[in-house]
Order: C-alpha cells, then sequence, then structure tokens
C-alpha cells in the first residue's frame, strides 16, 4: 500500500492554486460544458440518481442532488465507505478528483449497471472502473484542493442542469470574472476572518441540508490547511443541542438558512464571534457579527463562492500561525489506491 501514484500526478503550491483559480475557472467553463453534455448523452436521463464520494468530493457533491432531487429526479449523495450494495437500475454518479479514492473506486467496481464518474486525472483507477468518465482535463491542484475543488463542484452541477434543464446554465461561462470581483471586494473581511480563525480554539460551520456541502468542505480545508479542530452542523441539526458547546474562543460561521436568522441571534446575544455568510438580507447583529454577502447567481454556485473564500481565509491563517500549507502530517494512510490495486 502506497501512496506513490497518487503523488506521481504532482501538486501546485496552494498558494498558486488560490490564486490562480479565478482564471482557470473562467478557461475551463466551457471546455467542461462540452464534456459535460456528452457524459450525460451517454449516460441517458435517469430516474433517480445515487451520488458516491468521500472526503472533499463527497461535499461536492451536495448541491447537485439537492437541485435534481427538487426538479423530480429524486437524489441521494453517499459515503463511499459506506456505500452499497446498489439497486441493478440504479444510477450511479461517482466523484474522485484524483481516481484513486480507494472506497469510492471500490463502491463503483461492485456496483451493478451502468456508472458515471467525474475525476481530474483522466488516466486513474476510477476512469477504467465505469462506463461514462466526465473528466476535467488533469487541472494542475494543490494537495489541498483549489481547482480540483470548485471545478469538480462546477462540473458535476452542469450535469445535474442538463438532466433537469437540457443545458448547463449561461452563467457559467461568467463564474470566474464574477469570483474574483467577490474576491476581491470581500479581501478585508478575509483578512478579518483569517485573524479571527488564528485566534480561536475551535470552528463550528454551519449551513442548510441543501448546501451542508459547503462548511463540509470548508471544516475539512480549515484541518488541512489552517490545522485548525473545525467541525460542519447542519442548520437544524445545531439547533438541537449541538450548538450548547459555544465558548467565547468558538468561531461560528454561518450560512443562512431555514431558521430565520435564530443561530445568529442567539450566538449573538452570548457575545460570540461570529462570520454570516448570507444569500439573503442579513439579520440583526451586533458588532462582532461580520456579514458576508455571497451574490451567486443561483444555489449551485454557492459552495464554489464559500470554498473560495475560505481557502484564502485558511492561507492567511495559516501563514500567521506558520504552517506550511503544503505539508501533510498525515499522507500515506491507505485512502488512495496504487497502481496494481
Amino acid at each position: 500500500m502506497s501512496v506513490n501514484a497518487f503523488l506521481r500526478q504532482g501538486f501546485i503550491p496552494f498558494e498558486e492554486g488560490v490564486l490562480d483559480q479565478t482564471a482557470r475557472l473562467t478557461e475551463v467553463a466551457p471546455v467542461l460544458r462540452e464534456r459535460a453534455l456528452a457524459a450525460a448523452g451517454a449516460a441517458g436521463r435517469p430516474a433517480q440518481v445515487t451520488f458516491i464520494g468521500i472526503g472533499a468530493s463527497l461535499a461536492a457533491l451536495t448541491a447537485p442532488a439537492a437541485h435534481l432531487s427538487a426538479r423530480g429526479i429524486p437524489s441521494v449523495r453517499l459515503n463511499a465507505a459506506e456505500a452499497g450494495p446498489f439497486d441493478a437500475g440504479a444510477t450511479l454518479v461517482a466523484l474522485s478528483q484524483s481516481g484513486r479514492s480507494r472506497e469510492t473506486v471500490d463502491a463503483m467496481r461492485a456496483a451493478p449497471g451502468r456508472g458515471l464518474a467525474v475525476v481530474n486525472v483522466t488516466d486513474s483507477p476510477m476512469a477504467s472502473a465505469v462506463d461514462t468518465v466526465l473528466t476535467l482535463g488533469d487541472l494542475p491542484d494543490s494537495l489541498a484542493s483549489t481547482i480540483g475543488f470548485t471545478a469538480s463542484a462546477m462540473a458535476v452541477s452542469m450535469l445535474a442542469e442538463i438532466w433537469t434543464d437540457g443545458e448547463p446554465s449561461a452563467s457559467w461561462l461568467t463564474l470566474g470574472e464574477r469570483l474574483a470581483r467577490f474576491l476581491t471586494e470581500t479581501a478585508p473581511l478575509t483578512e478579518e476572518i483569517a485573524d479571527r480563525l488564528s485566534a480561536s480554539s475551535v470552528v463550528d460551520l454551519v449551513a442548510p441540508a441543501d448546501q451542508y456541502g459547503a462548511v463540509e468542505g470548508g471544516a475539512l480545508l480549515l484541518r488541512e490547511v489552517a490545522r485548525v479542530p473545525a467541525a460542519s452542523f447542519e442548520t437544524r441539526q445545531y439547533l438541537h443541542g449541538l450548538m450548547e458547546s459555544t465558548r467565547p474562543s468558538a468561531l461560528h460561521i454561518v450560512l443562512d438558512g431555514p431558521d430565520d436568522g435564530q443561530i445568529v441571534r442567539a450566538l449573538g446575544s452570548l457575545g460570540r464571534r461570529i462570520v454570516e455568510l448570507r444569500t439573503g438580507a442579513p439579520v440583526a447583529h451586533d458588532e462582532r457579527t461580520q456579514v458576508v454577502p455571497i451574490g451567486t447567481q443561483g444555489p449551485l454556485e454557492t459552495p464554489i463562492f464559500v470554498a473560495a473564500l475560505l481557502q484564502r481565509v485558511a492561507l492567511r491563517s495559516a501563514r500567521a500561525r506558520g504552517i506550511d500549507p503544503d505539508e501533510f502530517l498525515f499522507l500515506d494512510t491507505g485512502t488512495k489506491l496504487d497502481d496494481d490495486e
């Protein structure tokens, strides 16, 4: 068991991945559009979809699954380690950026019927385990994923839109430019959030069910890059007792949801440090609450905007605390397949 094959794909520095990401999303969007149309045509329109992934790839599947379910194609996403057995008629869509995630490849190899995989590394075990492949095209990515995550979220979202609307939204072609403007406009807030993160003992990230992947991926990123204890929670579940462990040294990052601001108001009444990621009108808050407007053109874009913001927060925090964002403490944990597996 080795990570040599995984590491052989090569990785760019995390800072380079963060800074170059918006321009690369602009470049890849039209290419992914054509590849998604081809993959969707080969797979056919599904009656229902089961998405499979693990780690950051699992997080990227939440919004597309919610999009399909809301439009008459029942869909779920499953942690690959818990997935299966599957019905022979199920449409399975796997996401593995490296194409080597052991649990995801094993699940697809054991599954009956047709499968579709979204990968970044084209020549990979995952690509040979399925009938249809939607590849990002071997995009240079960082070890703590930047473009690998955001382009994956874009590709799977395009696939979902084709199945519901016949083609991807034209807004994807301008996402890179709009994301660049958002990051420029929020740069001062990013620095403040990073400083708060560096001073926090723990971080809670909260989002509604249909956007849970945005904070699930965010918590993973903060753990990997800034090495801060971070955890993700669904909005309604958080209200059922999980927020009781709040403390003055905690940072709460909250994406607006069905609680109508109840979480922000409750934590604010205790003087807690809060970052409110807001897609609608902000709720009443005090000076300890930082509000970041997330101006997307639809819910499928929200995880990408949140990821790009938190990547910059994590990078600044890691620098401030003397942490190398490209150094992982644990690499060879058996999660990646080698060439002969």
